[in-house]
């Protein structure tokens, strides 16, 4: 059976707690030979989530042996969705943000269970990829900030790229939104892009480059080739429809 999460507030999809349960029954060799499974189709394939539970599972207990068979198809997963959502071709120096995004996954792991690390990779039980995201931005936003970059956003084509640059950006603005700044803002994701969306192109450039990117006042006027005073009376604009919204959560 599935050891119980640490966050009372977090409960694992139905699904997943069923292939949990399962796999907990599995030998060594069934389980390494389904976490190299990659085919979505296939029955054998175990859920990111799954591969989560069964690492914390093994590293607790101490088997090692198999923690070391589980541990790079997840990570390998992980590496292909940071290609996707962190590309050479938007950021300088993103090979070396990837790595130090999965070198600070696999040290929540190494962590787990220790003082003050009690429950970090819960979420990752229940929506892996989401949890990925938020470490992600982590990471990004640090690697713009250390750099004091003026970065700006891409002028959108309608493509998908665009819409993976904004995903980024917009879920770093569900913390600002929803309710409470948890781990868990990411559920109120979908309200905040409609919202957004809905601001005039100006007010959600000034959103986005002050309040998710972190852009000082006057770097963010600079960036839309305005006054502070402007960039002020945007923000304060865009506030009140955000403001309706967190009152609807």
């Amino acid at each position: 059976m599935a050891r119980p999460l640490s966050k009372k507030d977090l409960t694992r999809p139905p699904g997943i707690e069923r292939k949990i349960d399962i796999a907990l029954t599995q030998d060594w060799a069934a389980l390494s030979r389904r976490a190299r499974e990659t085919n979505p189709q296939s029955g054998d394939l175990l859920p990111s989530e799954c591969l989560v539970h069964l690492i914390r599972d093994a590293l607790r207990r101490g088997e090692d042996r198999v923690a070391r068979v589980l541990m790079p198809p997840l990570l390998k997963r992980a590496e292909a969705n940071l290609e996707r959502t962190v590309p050479d071709s938007r950021m300088r120096d993103a090979e070396t943000v990837r790595q130090n995004i999965l070198s600070g996954l696999m040290t929540m792991f190494m962590e787990d269970g220790t003082e003050g690390h009690e429950d970090e990779l819960d979420f990752y039980e229940c929506k892996f990829l989401r949890a990925l995201r938020l470490l992600r931005i982590d990471y990004v936003r640090k690697a713009l900030s250390a750099r004091k970059e003026l970065t700006d956003l891409p002028e959108g084509d309608g493509g998908e790229s665009e819409a993976a640059f904004d995903d980024e950006m917009l879920a770093r603005l569900s913390r600002m939104a929803s309710v409470g700044p948890s781990q868990e803002d990411h559920l109120y994701l979908p309200e905040v892009i409609k919202a957004l969306d809905k601001l005039p192109p100006d007010q959600k450039r000034a959103v986005v480059l002050r309040r998710i990117i972190g852009h000082t006042e006057e770097q963010t006027a600079e960036i839309c080739k305005v006054d502070k005073r402007t960039i002020r009376y945007r923000l304060a604009a865009a506030d009140k429809q955000l403001k309706t919204l967190k009152e609807d959560l």
